[in-house]
Formats: structure tokens, sequence, C-alpha cells
């Protein structure tokens, strides 16, 4: 695996996370927004990571 591949996976595993806490009926808001802002560093992090290896990312 390549580091393209290995970045994009991780984007859609993230994006998939962000999805779940969305879903997920038992999590009160606050819960909700604390974990989605914890996501959304991760996928920063993750295309921040993708640019400086200039590496093109599909968008997730």
């Amino acid at each position: 695996m390549n580091y393209r591949e290995d970045l994009e996976i991780k984007l859609q595993k993230v994006t998939l996370a962000m999805q779940e806490v969305l879903d997920d009926i038992h999590k009160t808001e606050p819960e909700k927004q604390r974990i989605i802002s914890k996501l959304i560093e991760f996928k920063e992090a993750i295309i921040s990571k993708g640019i400086e290896l200039n590496i093109e990312l599909e968008a997730a």
C-alpha cells in the first residue's frame, strides 16, 4: 500500500465515523459536537499530510 492509498483509507474511515456519530441517537448533542470536532481535526491532519507529501486525495 502506498501513502496515497493509506491516506484515502483513513479519510474514508474518519468520514464514516463522523456519519456514525451523527446517526447515534443515544449520544447527546454536546457529545456529538465534541466527537465530530476531534474527527474534523483528524480529517484535516490527513489532508494536510497529503498536501505535505504532494498527494492529491479523492474528496471524501
